[in-house]
């Protein structure tokens, strides 16, 4: 099995947003070999880029935090909603969880994602447990990321936005480029990064480009993300799942 070295595995970012990704995935990975004898590099690939979104996707709040690391027990994995929900109560989360959406996607398997947020100085504001759930169609996969860091983060003002039962939700896509380590960025590469338009990542055995697609919102304390690491399903229907989370909250 590959060993990826997270600690060279982005490109250029903000310095805490690089070393705070960067110490979560080296923490995931090293707890993953730990875990478990067999995984593949997909599903790293997978975690890198879930990891990339659940703590990118938002800004962080101005003034609160300056960087936030989060990390999971891949033997903490359970495969019933049920057993996800109870976790969740004893978190007194107060969210309710879909068994099965309406467009065929259905639980998985579900994980805690344990998360923190420090200050310029090192300093732990804010230390919280979420969950990571996998849905899927037989296809496609979806991850839904549940996790009571609203009043550290701020959404994507630059991402589009639909209202749905009072909710602004908003969808946002994000093209990233696998690459392997000795790659050498090329000046069209540079001019992407710096628009805004790909992010660029180290680790793989040849290059790979995905687009990701992500649709998030707030309910209260709680900030939802519902990710597609292949952007295979339309934000129509990442949107009409959206509509179904929130529908189960005010039930």
């Amino acid at each position: 099995m590959k060993n990826i070295d997270w600690e060279k595995a982005f490109g250029e970012r903000p310095e805490n947003f690089h070393d705070s990704v960067n110490s979560a995935l080296s923490e995931i990975s090293n707890r993953e070999e730990n875990n478990m004898s067999k995984i593949s590099l997909k599903k790293k690939v997978i975690i890198t880029a879930a990891a990339v979104m659940a703590l990118g996707a938002t800004a962080i709040a101005a003034g609160k935090a300056t960087s936030m690391s989060a990390h999971s027990y891949l033997n903490e994995e359970v495969k019933t909603v049920s057993e996800i929900q109870k976790r969740s109560d004893y978190e007194q989360l107060g969210v309710k969880y879909i068994d099965e959406f309406s467009n065929g996607f259905r639980f998985e398997s579900g994980i805690p994602v344990y998360g923190d947020a420090t200050d310029d100085n090192g300093y732990k504001l804010k230390e919280y447990t979420g969950f990571s759930l996998s849905y899927s169609d037989d296809e496609n996969e979806v991850q839904l990321y549940v996790e009571p860091n609203a009043d550290i983060n701020e959404m994507p003002e630059n991402a589009e936005k639909e209202v749905i039962n009072g909710k602004t939700v908003y969808i946002k896509d994000s093209v990233y480029k696998f690459v392997p380590s000795d790659y050498e960025k090329t000046e069209q590469d540079i001019a992407d990064e710096k628009a805004g338009k790909i992010y660029i990542s180290y680790g793989t055995d040849e290059v790979q480009i995905k687009t990701m697609r992500s649709v998030l919102w707030e309910d209260g304390a709680i900030v939802f993300d519902l990710l597609d690491n292949t952007a295979a399903v339309s934000a129509e229907e990442l949107i009409n799942m959206a509509s179904e989370m929130i529908e189960a909250q005010a039930d």
